[in-house]
């Protein structure tokens, strides 16, 4: 255990930068009443000192479900910097061993296990990929706007059988659920309502064409039933906004790492007010989630930045890449113009045919700001937040020198 200890330890060292800046703390770790100042290089000291002990003690192999893909995949990277063992049950990868290429390429691979499965329509599909893991990250998900039916019954059909998988393996005490600012979100509260994780989406139904944050919240609900029994076993809930920053391939850049592609490729892309977060971040959420476990049992956490919701939304990322690669041409283009929109918004309100032109959810999502509260990640994940504007312009840097895309002069 020891030797594992010091190589965990090592790299959470490695990733705190030290600082010269002091906090007051109080009533911590038994000194009740009393207070002292630490230097930041101490407090991360200590707490990646503690992380990782807990993760050598008590968690050693972690599966993560939907490892290629592109949260997945970061979440994968993350679990390797800290010296965990990763399971990747991953869909067709016996024929297709390229799906798994971009994780292969991590320095610590040689603790990585590739396992041909993870198909969440299959029961037992998880089985092999679970049955040694001390713990699972559950980022596989099928992303499907609409007013499908389908799209609910997917989400919750996969989810129980992941669910399904961990009960059969004893071994597996604690789980982490990807779930969304979609199963928090709604159209039905007053202007400038600020969201946290005590509220949950009890607005979105089939009928207003909001079937994917019915999906997400469904989903998330019966993780949290499923381990609400005190049985030894433990789980939270990860609620990431829109996810962009940095990809591994070209796979990512199909996910909602689209938004940077499209800047740099002068492509259409759907206009409405976001709030985004570094795929990074979402990784260390999710580990950190996972290492807190099971203090933070039944808990939510919002992943957002600090910069709060873009208006413009994948528009304003074109702006934030113009201002950080003068040189060059960024001309996203939006999907709805607003010559267009200003007036299909009155025209979808009309009774009987207004829905033909556009629904409600997309009507109020194409227009309504949300605002988020992450105040809780940060206190309870010790998680700190990278500026848009860097994930944008380290994001950008990655599709380019991934050879993905090209500058535009």
């Amino acid at each position: 255990m020891f030797p594992r200890l010091l190589r965990a330890f090592s790299t959470h060292a490695a990733a705190s930068k030290p600082s010269t800046s002091t906090v007051a703390v109080t009533g911590s770790s038994g000194y009740i009443g009393s207070s002292f100042v630490v230097s930041e290089l101490d407090r991360r000291f200590l707490r990646a000192f503690s992380t990782a002990a807990s993760t050598a003690s008590k968690q050693s192999t972690v599966a993560v479900t939907g490892s290629s893909g592109y949260i997945g995949s970061f979440v994968v990277s993350e679990l390797l910097d800290r010296g965990y063992k990763v399971h990747c049950p991953i869909r067709g990868s016996t024929e297709n061993p390229g799906k798994a290429e971009h994780l292969l390429k991590h320095p610590n691979a040689a603790n990585l296990t590739i396992f041909d499965g993870g198909d969440l329509s299959k029961k037992g599909s998880f089985d092999e990929a679970f049955a040694s893991a001390d713990a699972v990250i559950h980022t596989a998900a099928q992303v499907d706007l609409g007013e499908d039916e389908s799209i609910i019954t997917d989400s919750v059909e996969g989810t129980k059988n992941v669910l399904s998988s961990v009960d059969k393996s004893p071994g597996v005490k604690r789980f982490v659920q990807t779930s969304s600012v979609a199963a928090i979100q709604k159209y039905n509260v007053p202007p400038g309502y600020v969201f946290t994780e005590r509220d949950w989406n009890d607005w979105s139904t089939v009928a207003n064409g909001d079937a994917y944050g019915v999906a997400k919240t469904t989903a998330e609900k019966l993780v949290h039933s499923h381990f609400a029994s005190s049985d030894g076993r433990s789980a939270a809930a990860v609620n990431p906004g829109v996810v962009i920053g940095p990809v591994m391939n070209r796979s990512h850049t199909k996910a909602s790492a689209y938004f940077l592609y499209a800047c740099i490729m002068g492509k259409k892309a759907m206009n409405f007010p976001a709030t985004f977060v570094d795929v990074r971040d979402v990784a260390a959420g999710h580990v950190n989630a996972l290492e807190s476990l099971p203090s933070i049992h039944g808990g939510r956490f919002l992943l957002v930045n600090d910069d709060g919701c873009v208006e413009s939304g994948p528009l304003g990322l074109g702006e934030i890449a113009s201002e950080k690669f003068p040189e060059y041409r960024f001309d996203i283009k939006p999907l709805y113009p607003e010559h267009i929109m200003k007036f299909a918004r009155p025209l979808s309100m009309l009774p009987i045919v207004g829905h033909k032109i556009m629904n409600e959810y997309q009507r109020l999502a194409q227009s309504t700001p949300v605002q988020f509260d992450n105040k809780t990640t940060k206190e309870k994940l010790g998680l700190e937040f990278r500026p848009l504007d860097v994930t944008v312009k380290e994001g950008i840097e990655s599709i380019i020198e991934n050879g993905l895309a090209e500058f535009k002069k």
